[in-house]
């Protein structure tokens, strides 16, 4: 019996994803583990690099690619559905498993309680770009109440690194079914929110693993449009869920205002006079840092001026 899936879901990641099999096969387990990837048609050399770990270990590589690409949660859901482990380990094509035994500990800690129906842990942000590490960089996150733990995944404030799930609740609970239906590019913020208002979680207080930044992954690309599209698309998602599971209007409206202020950050960036304008007016408790960014999408000396180029992309 397959004990955990290792659940890989790739898109052109060839400068990295052997470093990230390598970090995987590398594992000290007690429990038998399949690595099950969906490549979802790859232009680079990443599935010819999966198609060589498949000729090494064919007992534990499942990889297919995908006939037509699906994009990302429609590829999460079919690669899932041909994970056959009592537990699901999520990772990416270009993060890595810092230490040997990461797997074992999210594996025991779900074992040893099964009204789990996932366990997070810690991780180190690695930016690629400038060779820069930030060690246990959600470690106020793992360390925080359980309140606050659960508020910081319904604003979606939590990173998808390091969560370890039950495949039985990922299919009792999380409605894959509406989410595919509504064409969102968006697979971990749902996932959380269903678990975490119907099960039970637990943290790991270590950082086990390597979020690797680079300007060539979905979520970090560096385009006003791009960007817009993924804030709009979670508060919609936002929007959705505080109607589902009855939201309390407190957390609906930090959710706003802090969509406002993101939104107004990238005006700043990226020199959008209309739009920062706009979301100006819509800004509530105003701070300093607001009329920065607001002053930065009016006047380009103004931009240059406190440098806000050099302030990284959240």
């Amino acid at each position: 019996m397959v004990t955990l899936s290792i659940h890989l879901i790739t898109y052109n990641n060839e400068k990295h994803i052997e470093e990230t099999l390598q970090s995987i096969l590398k594992q000290k387990v007690d429990f038998k583990y399949e690595i099950v990837v969906g490549d979802d048609c790859s232009t680079d050399n990443t599935f010819n690099i999966l198609s060589t770990y498949v000729l090494k270990r064919p007992d534990v590589f499942k990889v297919q690619k995908n006939k037509k690409q699906l994009g990302i949660l429609r590829n999460f859901k079919v690669t899932l559905d041909r994970c056959s482990g009592i537990y699901i380990f999520d990772i990416a094509g270009d993060d890595l498993l810092k230490h040997d035994n990461a797997l074992q500990k999210m594996v025991d800690v779900l074992k040893n309680d099964s009204s789990l129906g996932f366990v997070d842990s810690g991780y180190d942000r690695f930016n690629d770009k400038i060779n820069s590490v930030t060690v246990f960089k959600n470690n106020n996150q793992i360390t925080s109440s359980k309140k606050t733990y659960k508020e910081e995944i319904l604003l979606g404030k939590v990173v998808p690194i390091g969560h370890c799930f039950n495949r039985e609740y990922l299919y009792k609970y999380v409605d894959f079914d509406t989410y595919l239906k509504m064409k969102i590019s968006v697979d971990d913020y749902p996932i959380l929110v269903d678990l975490i208002m119907n099960s039970n979680f637990s943290r790991i207080n270590e950082s086990l693993h390597t979020y690797r930044v680079h300007d060539n992954s979905h979520s970090h690309k560096k385009e006003l449009d791009h960007l817009l599209f993924q804030k709009n698309e979670m508060k919609h998602l936002f929007d959705y869920f505080s109607n589902k599971y009855k939201f309390s209007e407190k957390l609906k409206s930090k959710y706003q205002i802090d969509y406002n202020k993101d939104v107004l950050f990238l005006t700043g960036y990226f020199e959008n006079k209309t739009l920062g304008k706009e979301i100006f007016l819509k800004t509530k408790s105003k701070g300093i840092k607001d009329w920065i960014h607001f002053w930065a999408s009016q006047s380009k000396r103004f931009r240059k001026l406190i440098s806000l180029k050099k302030k990284l992309l959240k």
